[in-house]
């Protein structure tokens, strides 16, 4: 996406003329001149070369933006891979804000490199964490002791970003959390079932406030079609306790939550039979709750139900119980990637986030 530009160089060598003289006798009647001692012939010219014009070195831009790799944020984890986190900050002194991103399933922090760096670039100290090395946010099945262990990882995570902000020139005053897809679903723990950092949190072992939290679809339903969730939350339902903060919302009325879903999530994360949507139900809403919240959004009327219900869902609870809540559609973009006008939508989520009042 980076567009490469070459300069040319003009180098002027010096052009040096030499040139030389010399006399002739003229042959003829007329009787030559008394003789005269001969002049004295001229020393050597030596010509000084013009030296080529001076070039300066265009100096190499200063970035806006510098970054910090492979920050280790936990000293030890008994259940996971330590954590370590990427710190993209402006370079231009701050105090900024403070973003602690959390990545979707794969564990690779490096998928929101791109999104790190153009949130930074507007003015945020941005910590993109790797979080739940080990089997969870990825296609593997978790247990319900990794799911928790994973949610400790994040607070960890955002309790770092929180000590170590000034570092950076942040601001922990401001601290805002984002996650993408199960990353979203980690966020949104943190934000609201507020675990306790991990024993080996390298920022301390107190969470403090958070004060905005952006998702971008969680699978708040444990619901991609394509991991046989069925099983592991039958055989132990608190995996869905594990997966989602849904009991834990009204916990916090008070916090801000900007939502953000894509114009074309993919089909992949469809479920387009009504029995289908019946059986993943009947394991994931055993109580029927979320079910008729569900039916009154309209979730079912087109006869597919997907990850952009699901946010819808959690914005009609959050806006019923008080919470200052958006959900904004990006364009031009899908559940993995952001394209076109969707970048817009997404980067002024984080002003949002930030505005106070």
């Amino acid at each position: 996406m980076s567009r490469r530009r070459s300069t040319r160089r003009l180098l002027v060598g010096p052009i040096v003329v030499a040139l030389l003289a010399g006399c002739a006798a003229g042959a003829g009647t007329t009787p030559a001149p008394a003789a005269r001692a001969p002049a004295s012939l001229p020393s050597k010219v030596v010509a000084t070369p013009t030296p080529a014009a001076a070039v300066t070195p265009t100096p190499a831009p200063t970035p806006s933006v510098v970054v910090a790799s492979d920050v280790a944020y936990e000293s030890a984890n008994p259940v996971l891979t330590p954590g370590v986190l990427d710190v993209y900050a402006p370079a231009k002194a701050g105090p900024w804000p403070v973003v602690v991103m959390l990545h979707g399933g794969g564990n690779n922090k490096g998928d929101l490199s791109e999104h790190a760096r153009k949130v930074a670039d507007l003015g945020f100290v941005v910590f993109s964490a790797t979080w739940g090395a080990g089997g969870v946010g990825s296609t593997g099945l978790p247990s319900y002791e990794q799911l928790l262990a994973a949610q400790s990882q994040s607070a960890c995570a955002v309790a770092f970003a929180r000590a170590h902000a000034a570092e950076y020139g942040g601001d922990p005053a401001t601290l805002i959390v984002f996650g993408h897809s199960a990353g979203a679903n980690m966020g949104a723990s943190v934000a609201f079932a507020r675990p306790e950092p991990t024993a080996g949190c390298l920022g301390g072992t107190t969470l403090g406030a958070i004060d905005a939290l952006v998702t971008w679809e969680g699978d708040w339903m444990a619901m991609d079609p394509r991991v046989p969730w069925d099983g592991a939350i039958t055989a132990d339902p608190r995996i869905m306790d594990g997966y989602t903060p849904w009991k834990h919302l009204a916990e916090h009325k008070d916090l801000k939550v900007v939502m953000l879903v894509s114009e074309h999530p993919g089909v992949e994360r469809q479920v387009p039979d009504q029995t289908a949507i019946d059986s993943f139900l009947a394991v994931r809403d055993p109580s029927g709750d979320l079910r008729r919240q569900l039916d009154a959004n309209g979730a079912f009327a087109d006869g597919i139900f997907d990850v952009v219900e699901l946010q819808q869902l959690l914005f009609s609870i959050l806006e019923a119980q008080g919470n200052p809540v958006s959900l904004d559609v990006m364009p031009d973009s899908s559940h993995e990637y952001i394209g076109g006008g969707g970048w817009k939508v997404f980067l002024a989520a984080f002003p949002k986030a930030a505005a106070k009042g």
